[in-house]
């Protein structure tokens, strides 16, 4: 539906709409976008660029998690990351790893993501690294002091953080943030906590005077 919708749209009517994942990547193969392995917020990047015509700013390339057929990496810290496979097992084997160096460490939000973007970022660069370079990064993550910068495009995850970090809603539960997110979702504005506070303070504005 996106494709033969908004084949048209203006970047900023692209913006102020909310799409899925598989849509996004159903509207760039419309395209003519080779999506391959690329995020959410990379496939809207391409997308954006086709839409201004604005074929100068680099974009983000596909990388590849596999470069044989063969197996997936044994996972030890000596090995190099050939065949990677992003999942429970990965995690569990390079979390089991960052524990020996410290047994209370926690979890940080955005630690895969970022760790993901860092291993894909040496791969583009040609570099050929272990496990243990990748358990590095982990613990350099995860020990950062504060909180890590936030994942692009994910506006559902910032909006829900941002609602209940707002001293103003106070007391509020998660439910009540996400039905502001769908509420949000429907409207013809950007998708982020600043434009629901406009929106809502209008509205708000507007009640008063009535």
């Amino acid at each position: 539906m996106l494709s033969r919708l908004y084949s048209n749209m203006s970047v900023e009517e692209f913006e102020k709409g909310y799409f899925y994942a598989a849509e996004l990547k159903a509207f760039a193969k419309k395209l003519g976008i080779d999506v391959g392995t690329l995020r959410k917020n990379e496939v809207e990047s391409h997308i954006k660029a086709h839409l201004s015509s604005n074929r100068d700013t680099p974009l983000p390339k596909s990388v590849s998690n596999r470069k044989t057929n063969g197996n997936r990496d044994r996972l030890l810290p000596d090995s190099y990351i050939v065949n990677y496979v992003s999942d429970k097992k990965t995690k569990a084997f390079l979390m089991q790893e960052v524990s020996k160096r410290d047994p209370s460490i926690k979890n940080k939000s955005g630690q895969w993501y970022w760790l993901n973007d860092w291993r894909k970022e040496q791969i583009r660069s040609n570099r050929k690294i272990t496990y243990l370079e990748l358990i590095d990064r982990l613990y350099e993550l995860m020990t950062n002091e504060g909180r890590l910068p936030r994942i692009p495009s994910t506006r559902f995850n910032n909006f829900i953080t941002d609602f209940l970090a707002d001293p103003e809603n106070d007391g509020a539960t998660r439910q009540e943030a996400f039905d502001e997110w769908e509420r949000l979702k429907k409207m013809p504005v950007q998708k982020n906590y600043q434009e629901y506070k406009k929106i809502a303070m209008t509205l708000t504005d507007q009640r008063q005077y009535h």
